[in-house]
């Protein structure tokens, strides 16, 4: 086989100097993770259960705290999702390490590691569409520039046609004897590593980003899009991605606004 594919979450293992989210709460405490496994299940599991080819392994990293009663509802979410692992870890530190253990006991000749935030998920062919660009050459990453924006808070739907170096990259490595690999978590998703290529697929819809107060650092943007194509082709639960015209039309003026505003400035600052 040319290579094998893993998909890596990394669910709630510890990172340093990330211990509040961007509304200043607390996380991986017990509300965090409720929350968490909430937006988990509605909206990443189904996703990955949804796609149109199973031959990946999907790697779910876990503190090595964390509660039988959490790993157990994790657990319960990705059964029936073949190659879907739950593995532990003290650290982020220690993520890297089994993981490129891991892949340095893969026997393929190159490995393909694409990354899935654990609130996340992805279009049902972004699998398949990652495996059909495989070239085999090291160090090259493959990006879907398009995909979905939900504000789960204002339900707001929207559509991203441009967004260069996003979180949803796959990068191709080759087994180099004596070589460690660097996989897609070695790296910021916005700084490509030194000597890296990367191509750009412009398929629609490839990956669906929450939006919430609990993420790090986010934002709403994009064009509306109506829910009823987007719940069938992510696999969705209709209660999952409820929609407010009146929250999307609001958000429609002030980003209209924002952008003649930054046009006049430019055009004073330009006389």
């Amino acid at each position: 086989m040319k290579f094998t594919h893993y998909l890596i979450t990394r669910f709630n293992v510890p990172v340093k100097n990330w211990d509040r989210d961007k509304a200043g709460q607390r996380v991986l405490d017990d509300e965090w993770m409720k929350e968490r496994l909430s937006l988990f299940t509605s909206y990443c599991t189904p996703t990955i259960a949804n796609q149109s080819v199973k031959d990946f392994t999907w790697l779910i990293y876990c503190d090595t705290k964390t509660s039988p009663d959490f790993l157990a509802i994790i657990q319960q979410a990705i059964d029936g999702i073949p190659g879907a692992i739950i593995r532990k870890a003290e650290n982020f530190e220690m993520v890297l390490i089994d993981f490129r253990k891991i892949l340095s006991d893969d026997p393929s000749p190159y490995v393909i590691t694409s990354r899935l935030d654990n609130d996340d998920g992805l279009g049902p062919n972004f699998i398949r569409e990652v495996q059909a660009s495989f070239i085999p050459m090291d160090r090259l990453i493959i990006n879907f520039s398009k995909g979905v924006l939900y504000d789960f808070q204002k339900h707001i739907l929207n559509e991203v046609r441009s967004s260069p170096y996003n979180p949803y990259g796959s990068l191709i490595e080759e087994n180099q004897a004596g070589r460690m690999y660097l996989s897609i978590f070695g790296y910021p998703h916005g700084q490509p590593p030194e000597g890296s290529s990367v191509i750009n697929l412009s398929s629609r819809f490839a990956w669906l980003k929450i939006i919430h107060q609990r993420n790090m650092v986010s934002r709403t943007n994009g064009w509306p899009l109506h829910r009823k194509f987007i719940i069938r082709h992510f696999n969705l639960q209709e209660s999952a991605l409820s929609q407010s015209w009146v929250a999307t039309a609001i958000f429609v003026v002030i980003r209209s606004l924002s952008k003649m505003k930054r046009k006049l400035v430019s055009f004073s600052r330009s006389k």
